[in-house]
């Protein structure tokens, strides 16, 4: 019961980090502004430096002076921003709700981007590849404008732009998602029936962070 009452309230906590300010074209920043952060490398390198994530990709960005600079992504291990802890997963940065490296449920935000250019193609041109245009020719704050001030000044004139939230089961070698058939379509063959009756034994649901912390423990054992 603990564990869970612990686990509730940092997700509530990431919650009002994540909803804190509107995201929009101009500003496609978790953060509504960078923030003193400490990132970890795989060279053992770390930077200290105003970090935020960028919701195009959750990348990281940082800031050098007055310039906005983008990680390399596949160099980084682990971002930590205040309480807040991301670690590195498939390319892109998750928010640790509960854990540790060794196993974590994570959550996933990116800015819907293609909300703005869903539209049907045109003169044969198949609704993607319209998409794609219409994405390039989009100004995005810290993409096209990278100057931290500059882009302060036009935080307010962008597009808002609608967020899209996964949650994930992180191991050190596996990324499960949180989702009945995903979770189950990546466990060897003599595992499953074992997670069938343990998702009924403890209620799993699946949009429900704070019931993903005992499938940690199914991993573990």
């Amino acid at each position: 019961m603990i564990r869970k009452i612990l686990f509730s309230l940092v997700i509530l906590f990431g919650a009002t980090v994540s909803m804190a300010q509107e995201v929009t074209t101009m500003w496609p920043y978790i953060y509504s502004d960078f923030q003193k952060g400490t990132v970890y490398f795989k060279d053992q390198q770390i930077l200290e430096a105003p970090v935020n994530v960028h919701l195009l990709k959750s990348t990281l960005h940082y800031l050098d002076k007055d310039q906005i600079r983008e990680a390399e992504t596949l160099d980084i291990v682990l971002v930590q921003i205040g309480y807040n802890k991301y670690y590195m997963r498939n390319n892109r940065l998750m928010h640790v709700l509960a854990g540790d490296s060794i196993g974590f449920v994570a959550e996933l935000v990116t800015a819907d981007f293609n909300r703005l250019t869903e539209s049907g193609g045109a003169y044969g041109s198949s609704s993607n590849v319209q998409a794609t245009r219409k994405l390039s020719s989009l100004e995005i704050g810290g993409v096209n404008i990278t100057n931290h001030v500059e882009l302060k000044s036009k935080k307010d004139a962008g597009s808002l732009l609608p967020l899209t939230k996964k949650y994930f089961i992180v191991t050190e070698d596996q990324v499960y998602p949180a989702n009945k058939k995903g979770f189950e379509s990546q466990l060897p063959d003599n595992k499953r029936d074992a997670f069938k009756k343990f998702i009924k034994q403890n209620k799993i649901k699946w949009n429900h962070p704070d019931s993903l912390i005992a499938l940690l423990d199914f991993l573990k054992d």
